[in-house]
């Protein structure tokens, strides 16, 4: 039974792929502008070019305006607004986004910085409208800067996201506090960021930011060698928060950990470390680019591997890289009031 729903909660992750819309910027008074992707380059020419559309308005991030060509009786005219007149904006999530979550989930975090950065810079001046992906961008270099462990340069980029919270991204000051608890949790403050982390829990529901406390948690019970407590909270991820499938790597990974960890000689009789063994297989066979795989590789025996690496390879055609693999979650106690689903 438990099977079967994990399968059925797998397929519904998949999802389905929305019908793009052009970029369009919704302005006060309703005009309706589409504007170029400035990240689509024609790759036939040397050096590449952005792709100019001359019947669509063009961005200028410096100026901070956007230009537009109309022809008003016959005679061609250039009309600009102000992007501080942007009331929405309706914008597929750009291909560059993804490319730089992925480097992320590699291990390449530099790429993802170097790709992420222009996005940034793009949706800075519109950060606050509705539909902007200045965010997303954000908490993609938030995650490549951790990844890199460089807390200098995390510290210097979160204390200009603080400087720049002027309370009108309500978003924003709790994804601040989410990588202070990560950096925290690095510098061994295990206890506190249990603490904080099970407090910020229960007062959010982003699923995103949600699924990313229930990690930084289980990182620190894990490493306070609360080993059950810590599975408990890792499955917690791909079972209420699987549609946030770029974290279930990590969570996988942490949990397989955690099972490690109960294996005594008082538990042989679970077979604790088997369970252990079959996430680690999983995420060599669903996850095989992720930084997690090649982990989850070195903490199985060669024979495990080399069966995980054959399964991956005879699937490869038919498997989505990124679905979410049929793991039966272990049995969780929802009793305990720290673990709530809150």
């Amino acid at each position: 039974m438990r099977t079967a729903l994990f399968r059925l909660l797998s397929l519904s992750l998949l999802g389905t792929t929305a019908t793009c819309l052009g970029q369009t910027l919704i302005f006060k008074g309703g005009d309706r502008w589409e504007v170029n992707d400035p990240f689509k380059v024609d790759t036939t020419t040397l050096p590449p070019k952005p792709i100019v559309d001359p019947k669509k308005a063009t961005m200028n991030t410096l100026k901070g305006t956007v230009t537009k060509l109309t022809t008003n009786g016959g005679v061609e005219m250039e009309t600009t607004k102000k992007f501080t007149d942007v009331e929405r904006i309706i914008w597929p999530m750009p291909e560059k986004l993804t490319e730089a979550q992925n480097s992320v989930a590699r291990g390449d975090s530099s790429n993802a910085l170097t790709v992420v950065e222009p996005i940034i810079r793009l949706f800075e001046p519109v950060k606050k409208v509705p539909g902007s992906w200045w965010l997303k961008a954000s908490m993609i270099k938030l995650d490549a800067l951790d990844r890199l462990e460089n807390d200098s340069a995390l510290s210097s980029f979160l204390d200009n996201l603080e400087k720049a919270d002027d309370g009108s991204v309500p978003e924003l000051a709790l994804k601040i506090k989410l990588a202070r608890l990560m950096q925290r949790a690095r510098r061994g403050e295990h206890e506190t960021v249990i603490t904080e982390a099970t407090a910020l829990i229960g007062q959010v529901d982003d699923p995103d930011v949600l699924a990313r406390l229930h990690l930084v948690k289980g990182n620190s019970l894990l490493q306070t060698k609360k080993y059950e407590l810590a599975m408990n909270t890792y499955l917690r991820v791909p079972v209420f928060f699987g549609s946030q499938k770029e974290h279930i790597p990590k969570a996988m990974l942490g949990a397989a950990k955690a099972f490690r960890g109960m294996d005594t000689p008082a538990t042989r009789e679970q077979k604790l470390e088997e369970i252990s063994n079959r996430y680690l297989r999983e995420l060599v066979i669903f996850y095989p680019v992720s930084k997690e795989a090649e982990e989850a590789k070195k903490l199985l025996s060669k024979e495990d591997r080399l069966l995980a690496e054959a399964e991956q390879k005879k699937i490869s055609d038919t498997v989505l890289p990124e679905e979410t693999p049929k793991t039966t979650p272990a049995k969780t106690d929802n009793s305990q009031n720290d673990e709530g689903n809150k």
